[in-house]
């Protein structure tokens, strides 16, 4: 009987004290206190003939503690899963999926109840039927058979069984499913093109002989478009350094000119000259300030000297330290993409690759920006994959490169923010109806999707097609 088990062992307990207070101290100052305690001892005994009636015992079958372990568990996936035990509906569950395709045949159990004496019993039952058994807290249990747990409280009448619920990844939370979603959104002729996210709408601006058009949809849909005036936008604009930028409460669209001047609009399609105080040469991308501010990164002319600007209206600027001066930073059709890293408070960065330099030569080296203590900082990298007429954009919080390689567009991701690349492989690659080309657009939303816009083939015919991709563990 359980009560009595339990004096026994108290009972044990203080006379292995009591031995080890005779047998290895030995000495007079202790024999008081070893007499006292045998005196204990004797009267606790005594108490072993008493009623069972005096004794409450628990009525608590609920589980406190549920987790798994496997020796076939080579990635060790198990010891780190928690599991939720909802009393109320009498589940065990885990809401955070293991890996797709996870299976081991079986699993060792730790099971807890409020103390160690909570259970008179366990029983397990498989998914069979007739799979039912006293388990005993130490046998092993087939993983995907296991159904229920029932437990019988210190009282030996008090029972609960809970349903147990192991969720597995039933897709590949790594694959990502790629459709086209329209074949031509934009009215020909079309030469060089970019698309925006501006105001919770795409924009798409193209140059068409000596005008510059446009065209827009809805962020959630991306299939209807409409063609819309632009007024006040010279067909001489780099078309390539079009930028949306939020400051509060109020989002611009910038644009640079051919001879350096800087066009703005508010709703995208009414522009107008700024008077900039500076000579503005590239438009770099919105620089993340731990102070939170909206600040976009530019490289002005000072004088016949370039240097790193901060603005957040293209009229005053906050001067920073010069280019390197063997002019070997890209100021000319590069690509780049905002970084902030949320787990790291000092990680926010602009990241650039391709492009050309001041002299007109070709950048074959990825660049990390960030503003360190007022000061603009610089990492440079060489590549081991193609960074020319390649396109940055960051999602799943990782930096991701999509490359342009013997007629085909190639994907790369990394978690070192470009300093090394990973192949997203054959689960992430765009599909064999996805169209070669460079000058494409790549926009993420907030619904996790990738979004891809026209561009060019490498033969320099248009396109003007619209693409859209998620990852299916970012599918809400």
């Amino acid at each position: 009987m359980l009560w009595f088990k339990r004096k026994i062992f108290l009972l044990l307990q203080n006379l292995y004290q009591l031995y080890n207070i005779f047998l290895k101290q030995m000495t007079l100052k202790y024999l008081h206190r070893a007499v006292l305690l045998l005196l204990w001892v004797l009267a606790f005994s005594s108490c072993l003939n008493s009623s069972e009636s005096e004794f409450e015992f628990s009525h608590d079958a609920q589980i406190y503690s549920f987790s798994m372990e496997s020796k076939k568990d080579t990635t060790k996936v198990l010891p780190g899963v928690k599991f939720t035990i909802d009393q109320l509906n009498s589940l065990i569950f885990n809401q955070d999926s293991l890996p797709y395709l996870f299976d081991v045949d079986s699993i060792s159990l730790k099971v807890s109840g409020k103390t160690s004496y909570s259970f008179s019993k366990i029983v397990i039952n498989l998914q069979n039927g007739d799979s039912t058994y006293l388990w005993n807290g130490e046998d092993s249990v087939a993983f995907k058979r296991l159904e229920s747990i029932e437990t019988t409280a210190e009282d030996g009448i008090t029972t609960r069984k809970y349903r147990i619920k192991v969720n597995i990844h039933q897709q590949n939370p790594n694959l990502l499913n790629w459709s086209r979603i329209t074949q031509n959104h934009l009215i020909g002729p079309v030469e060089s093109q970019k698309s925006i996210l501006h105001e919770g709408k795409f924009i798409t601006y193209y140059k068409s002989g000596d005008m510059i058009k446009a065209s827009t949809s809805p962020s959630t849909n991306g299939k209807e478009w409409t063609p819309v005036t632009v007024s006040g936008l010279p067909a001489t604009i780099r078309v390539n350094t079009l930028l949306s930028a939020t400051n509060g409460n109020t989002s611009t669209i910038y644009a640079l000119d051919a001879d350096s001047t800087v066009y703005s609009s508010t709703d995208g399609l009414i522009w107008n000259r700024i008077n900039s105080g500076y000579p503005v040469v590239a438009i770099y991308g919105i620089l993340p300030s731990l102070s939170g501010e909206m600040a976009v990164l530019t490289a002005i002319n000072d004088e016949g000297i370039l240097k790193f600007a901060l603005t957040n209206d293209f009229v005053s600027f906050s001067l920073k330290e010069a280019l390197p001066a063997d002019d070997t930073f890209p100021v000319a059709d590069f690509t780049s993409t905002s970084m902030e890293n949320p787990a790291v408070h000092s990680a926010k960065y602009i990241i650039l690759a391709g492009g050309k330099e001041k002299n007109n030569i070709a950048n074959n080296k990825l660049w990390i920006i960030q503003e360190k203590e007022g000061k603009i900082t610089l990492l440079s990298e060489t590549s081991t994959v193609p960074l020319q007429v390649s396109q940055l954009f960051v999602y799943d919080a990782k930096v991701y490169l999509m490359t342009y390689e013997t007629g085909k567009n190639r994907l790369y991701y990394s978690e070192r923010y470009g300093l090394d690349w990973i192949s997203a492989g054959t689960e992430q690659e765009l599909p064999d109806t996805f169209t070669g080309r460079i000058g494409a657009s790549v926009i993420t939303d907030s619904n996790n999707f990738i979004w891809i816009f026209g561009g060019e083939s490498g033969a320099q015919v248009p396109i003007a097609d619209v693409w859209r991709g998620r990852l299916n563990k970012l599918a809400k």
